[in-house]
């Protein structure tokens, strides 16, 4: 039967949808829901006991997990630290800030405290050892300081090694003014490879302790960070009070803290063949005191400086075993009936999920827009995989050619949208760039159709990689000209150096294109480059059956313009390259530039001024 519009019944297609594979839903509840079932009632009716060796096994896969969060809370910690300090020296030996502009400087050192509260204090020190610091006093608020530490002996000290560092290290501890051991972030500044000083970034240990009593507290024991094998970095009793300390010292030692347990844990015994799920770097600890038995879990961790530092976490073992006592014990029909499932559950996972993973690996790539790597996903037995399958694939197919007709950037913006993505008309500073091939019409003339295609596409696909590689986005092609913009979708606050890169990189890729051609006895292809800095409307700008996402304004129209006045220039360059001076005031040192004058641009009633942006080598390729 048909419905009255000629089309087959809903139920119909349904049917012939369902006749495509099993369901999986049904074979998954029987096969591994019978075996788990009978296995586990049959495990239990055994009444399993617990023996104190499986329970410090038991103990210790708990404390291996408890260990992997306190790592993770550790560097979530101090790791924020570590981004702040690259932030405030990005900005300082990008030039947007000067070590002696104190003003801005310490605005930009505030907003960075504000933003991480673990940190009590960041600072800089410029070559002649001025420091300019941000720090949060325990009563609350901000303090800023300026600092004369020319003479001051730790310093000076310090700065011989900051000066070969490469990069942000942890330093050693040092003791603050009132009392309080510092953990502090050292991070060298270089413009233009030339040393200028240095930015630190420092956390206190009583802070550093009150986040391990908590992660402790919340597993019902207590953690502890120790630095070497001796001296404790971090432990709640020192969240509240600091002990005194021997001359010269800036911890206490592992007896000082009160802590009976921790005060044993080299002396406890190892338990032995037990690694706990993340490997042999966790390390069992049987501590055994006249009040009790208890597990100490602990493991090395890298990357806060030359001495390692330990976190570790001791439980009650004799509370935790009371849980499994009832539980272990084995008995050999148990234990079959256990392997037979796990076996058998593991044949038919394994099988389920080889479709499963290969669609998830293609999801992510498709995620990162990785196209050319995804493969179609082949039919499956089960009819919820083989629907997959299908969807997948015809998604993928859809994509594919979405692609090549929208720029990537647009794309991902599209994809990270949600169900609705929109992207309305706004106004931004772009940075606009045109291409124009010297002589094409004459070119194409003497060639036919599809030789100026391929032609075109071959010159269009070297152009578009210089693009790409510097994030711009192909607004569209127009003969044989392209047109660029850097600074949306993605925002972009270099959008003039990007643009003048990717000119640069044009120019060599066609340098070594027409080697190619005059190895074959072709003529070179010669090229006109314009590129403007300036404001202009950006988003979906069409009819509403037919949009695109584009850009207007007058500073495209000037663009194209200074692309056009590159034939005022004519001196048989392979590539000119013009920019504004809107442009070029964007320019850092890297690039060189030549004043080329003012000129009139046809649509502008104010003359623009000129600069020829040179093909040579640039700081960034030295």
């Amino acid at each position: 039967m048909t419905a009255a519009d000629g089309s087959l019944p809903r139920r119909s297609e349904r049917d012939r949808r369902n006749a495509d594979g099993w369901p999986i839903t049904i074979l998954l509840a029987v096969a591994i829901g019978g075996l788990v079932l009978l296995s586990t009632a049959s495990i239990f009716a055994l009444q399993w006991t617990v023996s104190r060796t499986n329970t410090l096994e038991l103990v210790n896969e708990v404390s291996t997990l408890v260990l992997d969060h306190l790592e993770e809370g550790v560097r979530g910690h101090l790791v924020p630290a570590e981004d702040q300090v690259e932030l405030v020296a990005q900005q300082i030996e990008a030039g947007h800030y000067d070590l002696r502009e104190v003003n801005a400087l310490q605005g930009l050192l505030t907003g960075a405290l504000a933003g991480v509260p673990q940190i009590v204090a960041i600072g800089t020190w410029d070559s002649d050892l001025q420091r300019t610091l941000a720090a949060r006093p325990p009563e609350g608020g901000l303090v800023r300081q300026l600092v004369d530490d020319s003479e001051n002996a730790e310093i000076n000290a310090a700065v011989e090694g900051l000066r070969s560092a490469e990069g942000a290290f942890w330093g050693e501890l040092v003791p603050g003014d009132d009392g309080q051991t510092l953990i502090n972030l050292r991070r060298p500044l270089r413009r233009h490879g030339e040393w200028i000083g240095f930015v630190v970034s420092i956390t206190t240990v009583p802070q550093f302790s009150a986040l391990v009593a908590e992660i402790g507290e919340s597993f019902d024991g207590t953690a502890f960070v120790l630095y070497g094998r001796d001296r404790v970095l971090a432990h709640p009793n020192l969240a509240v009070s600091t002990p005194e300390l021997p001359e010269g010292e800036v911890l206490a030692s592992i007896n000082a803290v009160g802590d009976i347990v921790l005060a044993s844990l080299w002396s406890g015994r190892p338990v032995p063949g037990i690694g706990g799920v993340t490997g042999s770097d966790v390390h069992v600890v049987d501590v055994e005191l006249g009040q009790g038995r208890y597990a100490v879990a602990y493991r090395e961790i890298e990357g806060f400086g030359a001495e390692p530092w330990i976190v570790g976490l001791w439980l009650d073992a004799e509370s935790i075993g009371q849980e499994f006592h009832r539980l272990i014990g084995s008995a050999v029909i148990g234990v079959l009936l256990v392997l037979l499932s796990l076996g058998a559950a593991l044949l038919l996972g394994r099988f389920i999920a080889r479709p499963v993973r290969q669609a998830a690996l293609g999801a992510a790539r498709v995620g990162e827009l990785d196209l050319d790597h995804v493969e179609p996903l082949r039919p499956s037995l089960f009819r919820e995989l083989n629907e997959q399958a299908k969807a997948f694939n015809a998604m993928l197919a859809s994509l594919r050619a979405f692609e090549t007709y929208v720029p990537k950037a647009l794309v991902r913006r599209l994809m990270s949208g949600g169900e609705e993505p929109a992207i309305g008309s706004e106004e931004r500073e772009l940075t606009v760039l045109f291409t124009d091939i010297v002589g094409f019409t004459p070119l194409s003339e003497r060639e036919s159709a599809g030789a100026v295609a391929a032609f075109l596409n071959e010159h269009f696909a070297l152009l578009g990689a210089c693009v790409e590689a510097e994030g711009g986005t192909i607004d569209k092609f127009i003969g044989d000209a392209l047109m660029a913009f850097w600074g949306a979708p993605d925002r972009q606050s270099d959008t003039a150096q990007r643009a003048c890169r990717a000119a640069l990189a044009m120019a060599r890729a066609l340098a070594a294109d027409n080697a190619a051609r005059a190895a074959a006895g072709k003529a070179p292809v010669r090229v006109r480059i314009g590129i403007h800095t300036g404001p202009v409307v950006v988003g979906n700008i069409g009819a509403p059956g037919r949009i695109n996402y584009t850009i207007v304004g007058d500073t495209v129209n000037t663009g194209q313009r200074l692309e056009a006045l590159g034939k005022t220039m004519d001196d048989d360059a392979e590539v000119v390259i013009l920019i504004s001076e809107t442009t070029a005031a964007r320019l850092d040192g890297s690039f060189e530039t030549r004043p080329s004058g003012a000129f009139e641009v046809k649509g502008r009633q104010e003359r623009v001024e000129v600069f020829r942006l040179e093909t040579g080598a640039t700081a960034a390729d030295a």
